[in-house]
């Protein structure tokens, strides 16, 4: 009878576990589907033999994640059998640039009034950038590079002739690069006009930057510049969820030799207050000067924008003593992100986003990505509401949908046993 007893309690537990088991499952992620997102687009292609690329635009970015990482194309077939289209992200950014390293300073001294080193770039591969770090200020000179492939008096090939600067007194910022076509030389001569002593020079990195136009898209809009005091201050609405990463200022062609602080604040919503405090700042400079019979000209006229969940901003301009800067107008911009993708001979997909647990694609596509130079845009239809629609099953775990369940059976195995126990305990007194 107590071996019965004891096969019941073991069937018992095992029932008990099992369920437990189940109760604590968690359920198979669901992958994408079209009925779980949202938003829906139609994607015209009018070259489908090549790459092309789809703009995300304001209204994507005000439904989507902020890693983008719920868009799908898809190609749909009636009847069913849909299919993806696997595509690449991609930032349209501007000049991109290898770690800067330190060049070595060899034979620095001064011959016929001109101060001149060599600088040992080492195992750099190629470079075309040379910043020097300079003590020196209120100067303008001039530098030139040679590239020689050893160290030796024989003049070396001439690469190019820099304008070095620095207006301190002025307020108006330095500039100490060289910039030179892209080389392997493993010394460079450099030579500058007798502005720059040795003592002033204390080091130099080189670098590879390749130039490349950056795009960009307007990322909200501002009021116009109003003048309180020495400030000018602007306005601006930033587009819901569009990552803003600059503010550029259009000033007429006129004021010249400027540099004026920007700082960025948030806003309340309903009038323009500052309700915190200041959580980016940069500055904006136009430089035309002539000194010493050279001409500098150079202009920055964008801000770079801090990261901010801030929607509402107020831009202020520190006109210090000046004469306030005649700003026509400021627009927050973001850096464009392209979708590319192979049409495979296609003229039509959608383009679908907003789903909100969905993962990020892993796509062979995006891995061997090559963006090619005569990319077709494609174009894209008005958002719409996704009409087949349903939304994500209920996908949290078993336990956490069915407790009551759970519970449940807790406490059955608990007056189960407990009762076992108690036979247990009398059949044992009446032996």
């Amino acid at each position: 009878m107590r071996k019965r007893r004891a096969v019941l309690t073991m069937d018992f537990l095992a029932i008990c576990v099992l369920a437990g088991g189940l109760a604590v499952a968690q359920a198979m992620a669901v992958g994408p589907r079209r009925e779980y997102f949202r938003y829906t687009r139609e994607v015209a292609i009018s070259q489908p033999g090549k790459q092309n690329y789809l703009v995300i635009d304001a209204a994507i970015w005000s439904h989507v994640r902020a890693d983008l990482s719920d868009v799908r194309l898809y190609e749909v077939r009636p009847g069913g059998g849909d299919a993806q289209v696997p595509y690449a992200l991609s930032e349209e950014q501007g000049a991109s640039s290898t770690e800067e390293r330190e060049a070595r300073i060899l034979n620095l001294g001064v011959r016929g009034g001109r101060t001149e080193f060599d600088l040992d770039v080492g195992g750099e591969a190629e470079y075309n950038h040379v910043q020097l770090h300079l003590k020196a200020t209120n100067f303008v000179a001039s530098a030139t590079a040679d590239g020689r492939d050893a160290l030796g008096r024989n003049a070396g090939r001439k690469l190019s002739t820099s304008t070095l600067y620095d207006f301190s007194r002025e307020g108006l910022g330095n500039h100490f690069a060289l910039r030179i076509p892209l080389s392997t030389f493993r010394y460079l001569h450099v030579s500058i006009t007798p502005a720059i002593s040795p003592r002033d020079i204390t080091g130099a990195s080189t670098s590879a930057q390749r130039e490349a136009q950056a795009t960009w898209i307007s990322a909200g809009r501002c009021s116009a510049p109003e003048q309180i005091s020495r400030t000018t201050r602007i306005a601006c609405d930033l587009d819901p969820g569009v990552p803003v990463g600059r503010i550029l200022f259009t000033v007429p062609a006129g004021p010249v030799n400027f540099r004026r602080t920007v700082s960025v604040r948030a806003v309340s919503v309903n009038n323009n207050d500052p309700q915190g405090g200041e959580f980016c700042r940069g500055s904006i400079s136009r430089i035309r000067m002539n000194s010493g019979g050279k001409e500098v000209v150079t202009e920055d006229l964008a801000v770079s924008f801090c990261t901010s969940k801030e929607r509402r901003i107020l831009v202020e301009i520190d006109n210090g003593d000046n004469v306030p800067l005649a700003v026509e107008k400021a627009e927050p911009q973001s850096m464009e992100r392209r979708i590319y993708f192979d049409p495979a001979g296609k003229t039509a997909i959608s383009l679908y986003y907003g789903d909100e647990k969905l993962p990020a694609p892993e796509y062979d596509y995006a891995k061997f990505f090559h963006k090619e130079a005569d990319a077709a845009q494609a174009v894209m239809g008005a958002e719409n509401q996704n009409s087949d629609y349903t939304g994500r099953p209920d996908e949290r775990a078993w336990s956490e949908r069915h407790k009551f369940v759970l519970w449940g059976a807790m406490l059955l195995a608990v007056l189960v046993l407990a009762m076992l126990a108690l036979k247990g305990l009398a059949g044992g007194a009446a032996v």
